[in-house]
Order: C-alpha cells, then structure tokens, then sequence
C-alpha cells in the first residue's frame, strides 16, 4: 500500500471515528472501514451485461427503440374467485357440513 493511500486511508478512519461519536477503542474497525471503502472507491468499474454488449447490439436496440413503447403494459385478465375452490370457505372447513360426529 503506497503512502499516499494509507494517508487517505488514515484520514477516512478519522473521519468514520468521529461520525460514530469518537468512542473509545475500535481503531481496527474503523481502519478497515475505510481500507474497504478506499479499496472500493480504486476498483474498476462492474461491467454488466447490458453494457457489455457489441457495437451491432446496441445499434439494433436503438433502431427499434421508437416501437416499444413503455407505456403499454400486458393485458391482464383477473379470474373470478382465484385461489379458492367450490363448495370451501376461507377458512378451509367445508361448508354445509359440521365438524361434530
């Protein structure tokens, strides 16, 4: 680790220290806290899928990205009584019949 990144490192540590209120003891903790902010501040850049397509790919998207709009959702049908079945209540007993022998 260069100099120049402890520095930062170190000053970052300070900065988290006094946030929580610069409580006694906890250095380890905070100079990880900041290594592991620090070292994903340095890190390259996540290349997802959707940017790591070709040149061709994009080119395609942009050319029918005018005749999908957004605004249509899917049709969607509801079905009366979904999710329970003839002659049940919600409380799963049958019903018209009691529970007594």
């Amino acid at each position: 680790m260069g100099e120049d990144a402890e520095t930062q490192i170190r000053e970052r540590a300070h900065l988290l220290w006094q946030k929580e209120g610069s409580p006694d003891g906890g250095d380890k903790v905070f100079w990880e806290r900041a290594r592991l902010l620090h070292e994903a501040a340095s890190a390259p850049p996540i290349m997802t899928p959707l940017q790591a397509r070709s040149a061709e790919e994009r080119a395609v998207d942009d050319a029918v990205a005018d005749t999908f709009p957004a605004s249509d959702l899917p049709s969607f049908t509801a079905t009366a009584g979904a999710g329970s079945s003839p002659g049940h209540s919600a409380s799963g007993s049958q019903e018209g019949r009691s529970s007594a022998p």
